[in-house]
């Protein structure tokens, strides 16, 4: 029989012992992968490789291409693995690029490589047509390219949208002091055409975005702030929402590059470039839910430091990436030239983050 004493006992036993819920993880993920492989260098020394975009070829995993941006230069094509395939406009230097799939042009569906460039004289963007045959790229833009920012002010960041709601392109751009642009892309008499259709402005210095092309979001980085979310479409507000803010979770300003990795139902990551302690910061693509941070290791390539621009696809590439690549600016002043770094994704996800090779950029009909 208990007693009053005893009750009182056990009550105060319970209460001090600790509960323990083993399900639920007590500490952020880190990832330690090595890079498995790095591009060519850049062919201009000291800093001049920035952004990078990957391009999946539509039958042919292996002959995918990854693009990469030297602002001292043009824009540099590579294979899957990193080995160069060629340099256009060698004058434009571009800054950020992206990749657009399944563009309506002369009765067909094409790609478009979509590259914010700061060329002397001039404030642009130029778009190429990526050639799935030749895999090369075929400038479409004359040559003054699209004008931005009424030709007066450098492009910093850009970065490409698909609308989920009524299938039309566009591209956005930012230039230094935080302005942004928004253009539609279109056709006329079977030339490309763009048109101006909204404008707002974060507060300090912007460049690195990406748009969700599902969810119909665009994430925008403010350096010393952290990552703004808002309404991609050209008639919705410039309502913001500061999902990812700097000193939270080790995000370290400068907060530069951002990359989407895709998975089905929504499912995948947003990837933020953490330049002020060399990582990369993940969040949920939904509730934008800080996961956890990317911390490579030197390895025998060496670990990237001061990164800009980041990549990542969830597609096969080649065979030394069959589940995705991680393509990561290194800001290394080395003496002949910069590189990016390759990761396979499985070596960033292990069993805590999503593997999903399936989910295909390309819409029916592209």
């Amino acid at each position: 029989m208990l007693t009053i004493r005893r009750v009182t006992l056990l009550i105060t036993l319970a209460l001090a012992t600790p509960v323990v819920l083993s399900a639920i993880p007590t500490e952020a993920f880190v990832a330690r992968p090595e890079a498995k492989t790095e591009t060519a260098p850049a062919t201009v020394a000291g800093d001049s490789y920035d952004d990078s975009a990957i391009w999946i070829h539509p039958t042919e995993a292996a002959k995918s291409l990854i693009l990469g941006t030297n602002k001292k230069g043009g824009l540099h094509v590579f294979d899957a693995d990193g080995k160069p395939l060629q340099i256009v406009n060698p004058t434009a230097h571009p800054n950020n690029v992206d990749v657009l799939y399944g563009f309506p042009l002369n009765g067909e569906r094409v790609d478009l490589a979509v590259a914010g460039c700061r060329e002397k004289g001039k404030a642009c963007v130029r778009v190429w047509r990526i050639d799935a045959t030749k895999r090369e790229l075929v400038e479409l833009t004359d040559g003054n390219g699209i004008a931005v920012f009424g030709a007066k002010k450098e492009p910093y960041g850009s970065c490409t949208y698909r609308s989920p709601k009524t299938g039309k392109f566009y591209f956005f751009v930012n230039e230094k002091s935080g302005g942004y642009e928004q253009h539609e892309l279109t056709t006329t008499d079977g030339k490309l055409t763009a048109k101006l259709v909204r404008t707002f402005k974060l507060d300090s210095i912007a460049e690195g975005c990406v748009a969700d092309e599902e969810t119909g979001v665009l994430y925008a980085a403010e350096e010393k702030a952290g990552v703004w979310k808002l309404d991609a479409e050209p008639d919705a507000n410039t309502d913001k929402t500061l999902i990812a803010k700097v000193g939270e979770n080790g995000l370290t300003a400068d907060v530069e590059g951002l990359a989407i990795y895709y998975a089905k139902n929504g499912g995948g990551y947003l990837i933020a470039s953490s330049q002020g302690n060399n990582t990369f910061k993940l969040y949920t693509r939904t509730e934008n839910r800080f996961v956890g941070t990317i911390d490579p290791k030197p390895g025998k390539l060496g670990s990237p430091t001061d990164t800009d621009g980041i990549a990542v696809t969830n597609r096969p590439t080649s065979a030394a990436f069959p589940n995705g690549v991680f393509v990561v600016q290194d800001g290394t002043a080395r003496k002949d030239g910069q590189r990016f770094k390759l990761y396979a994704w499985e070596d960033i996800a292990g069993d805590r983050l999503v593997i999903d090779p399936n989910w295909n950029p390309r819409r029916k009909g592209d």
